[in-house]
C-alpha cells in the first residue's frame, strides 16, 4: 500500500512538473540589483522585492516606508509563478542614495537611514512600530540591556533557589529526627523566578525612508557623483485607502478556530437557532485590491492582475480595548458587553472537545499562563438584532453597526413528517374508495 501510494505520488509530481515546464536542473540564477521593499501595510511591515523584470512597485501613502538597493541572485520558480530571492547566500548593499523624481523633475534625494522595528507585545503578537536613527539605536540597547539583566536575575535566582533547596532539606531531616514542627510563616519563601522581557526590538540596519502623497513617481539610485546605476530605476505608484470603517472578527463557540469576518456595514449576518459568539472589533480600510496585492507580493507577477477595479478590505488595528458592543431589538438597546479575555481549555477524553471559559488571572487553575484570546461575548436567541461598536464616552463608532437575523431551527421529526403527509393523504383515499367500492357492490345472482 505504501509503495503504490509513493508511486501515485512521483506520477502526480511528474505530471506537475511536465504541465509547468520545469526541467530536471534547478532554476537558473541571474546575479541582479533589486529593490529590498518593506512596506507598511495598515497593519504591519510586510517583505517582498522588486526584481529585473518588474518595472513598477507599489507604497503606501503618507506613512513610512522601507527600500533598499541591493544585489543578489534571482531566478524565477514555475510551480508557485514567483521570483525568487537567495538572500542566504548572496546579498550585498548597492551603495549611493535614491533619487525621487515625478513629471521628469527630481522633488528629493534620500539617504539612508538607521532603524529597527520595536515589538512591544513580543515578535509574533501584535504590530511593530518603526524607529529611525538615534532612536532605532536607543532603543536596541535598551533591549540588550533588558535581556542581560534577565540573564543576569536567572543567575540568581538559580543561586537564590539552590541555598533554599539546602534550607528546606535541613528542615525536612530536623523535622524527622526531632519530630519538631514548623508554622509556615517560619518556613522559608522560595525566590521569585524571573520573567523574561516580553517585548522586541530587532538590530538597527540601514535603509531608505520613503513617505510620499498619493501620485506617480520614478525611482533610481544614483552613485557619488549623480550617475544613475544600471537597473535601478523604476516605476512607483504611492496609493491611499479609499474609505474606512469597522470590522468584525467573529468567533463561533462551536468553531473557534474557524472565524469569519464581516467587513461591510451593509452585510447581513445570518445565524441558526440559538448561538453564543465572540467578537472582535477591528478599524479598517478598503483599498484598491490590484494596488494592494502588487505592494505586498510584486515578486508574484499575476499578484492583484485583473483585479483593478476591485476593492478589499483590510483590518488594520484592533480597537481600544474599553469598546463595548451594544445589541438593538427593534431600535432599543437590549443588552451592552464589554471584553474580556478568554481561555480555550481543552476537555479530557478522546472526544478531543474544547470548551471557552473566562479568564481570571487571580485564579489557580490560570496560574502560568495567558488568555487565548480578548473578546465580546454575545449570546443571541432566535430573532432579528443589530450590534454596534461604541468607544468609552458613548459614541457611535461609524461604520460598526450590522444586522443579524437568527432563524429557529425545526426539528427534523416536522421535516419528516411533512414530507409523509403526501402518502398519508394518498393512503386514506385509497383506504376510502375501496370501502365505498364494498358498500355499493351488489350481489350476483346464481
Amino acid at each position: 500500500m505504501r509503495s503504490t501510494i509513493l508511486r501515485l505520488s512521483i506520477i502526480v509530481m511528474c505530471v506537475l512538473m511536465a504541465v509547468a515546464g520545469v526541467q530536471a536542473a534547478p532554476p537558473q540564477r541571474e546575479k541582479q540589483v533589486v529593490y529590498g521593499i518593506t512596506p507598511w501595510t495598515g497593519k504591519e511591515y510586510g517583505g517582498t522585492f522588486a526584481p529585473k523584470g518588474i518595472d513598477k512597485m507599489y507604497l503606501l501613502a503618507n506613512t513610512n516606508n522601507l527600500i533598499n538597493t541591493l544585489e543578489t541572485e534571482v531566478y524565477f520558480w514555475p510551480i508557485t509563478n514567483e521570483y525568487m530571492a537567495n538572500w542566504f547566500e548572496s546579498r550585498e548593499v548597492v551603495e549611493g542614495k535614491l533619487q525621487i523624481l515625478q513629471d521628469g523633475k527630481e522633488i528629493m534625494v534620500l539617504e539612508r537611514q538607521p532603524y529597527s522595528h520595536y515589538y512591544p507585545e513580543g515578535f509574533y503578537a501584535g504590530t511593530s512600530e518603526l524607529l529611525i536613527g538615534d532612536a532605532a539605536e536607543k532603543k536596541y540597547q535598551e533591549y540588550r540591556d533588558a535581556i542581560d539583566g534577565y540573564w543576569d536575575a536567572v543567575r540568581e535566582y538559580r543561586e537564590a533557589y539552590a541555598e533554599y533547596e539546602e534550607q528546606m532539606s535541613a528542615i525536612l531531616k530536623e523535622v524527622s529526627e526531632t519530630g519538631k514542627t514548623y508554622s509556615e510563616d517560619e518556613l522559608p519563601k522560595p525566590p521569585e523566578q524571573p520573567t523574561p522581557p516580553v517585548w522586541y526590538v530587532t538590530q538597527a540596519t540601514e535603509g531608505f525612508i520613503i513617505n510620499l502623497p498619493v501620485g506617480e513617481y520614478v525611482i533610481r539610485t544614483i552613485d557619488e557623483q549623480g550617475n544613475v546605476i544600471e537597473g535601478t530605476e523604476k516605476k512607483l505608484k504611492v496609493f491611499d485607502k479609499r474609505r474606512t470603517g469597522i470590522g468584525y472578527q467573529i468567533i463561533p463557540e462551536s468553531k473557534w478556530t474557524r472565524p469569519v469576518q464581516s467587513d461591510d456595514a451593509t452585510q447581513i449576518l445570518y445565524m441558526e437557532g440559538s448561538r453564543t459568539m465572540y467578537l472582535k472589533a477591528f478599524h479598517e480600510s478598503e483599498y484598491n485590491q490590484h494596488d494592494y496585492l502588487k505592494m505586498t507580493s510584486l515578486e508574484q507577477p499575476l499578484a492583484g492582475e485583473g483585479a483593478s477595479s476591485s476593492y478589499m478590505w483590510i483590518h488594520e488595528k484592533e480597537v481600544p480595548a474599553d469598546t463595548k458592543i451594544q445589541i438593538l431589538q427593534g431600535g432599543v438597546v437590549v443588552k451592552e458587553a464589554e471584553y474580556k479575555p478568554y481561555y480555550v481549555k481543552q476537555t479530557p477524553g478522546y472526544a478531543l472537545g474544547y470548551e471557552i471559559i473566562e479568564f481570571d488571572p487571580d485564579s489557580d487553575e490560570f496560574a502560568g499562563r495567558r488568555p487565548s484570546f480578548e473578546a465580546v461575548k454575545l449570546e443571541l436567541e432566535p430573532g432579528s438584532y443589530e450590534i454596534r461598536a461604541i468607544d468609552s464616552s458613548g459614541r457611535v463608532l461609524e461604520g460598526s453597526v450590522r444586522s443579524i437575523r437568527s432563524v429557529n431551527v425545526v426539528p427534523m421529526w416536522q421535516l419528516y413528517l411533512l414530507a409523509l403527509l403526501p402518502l398519508v393523504v394518498g393512503l386514506i383515499v385509497v383506504i376510502r374508495r375501496r370501502r365505498m367500492g364494498g358498500l355499493t357492490a351488489k350481489p350476483v345472482s346464481a
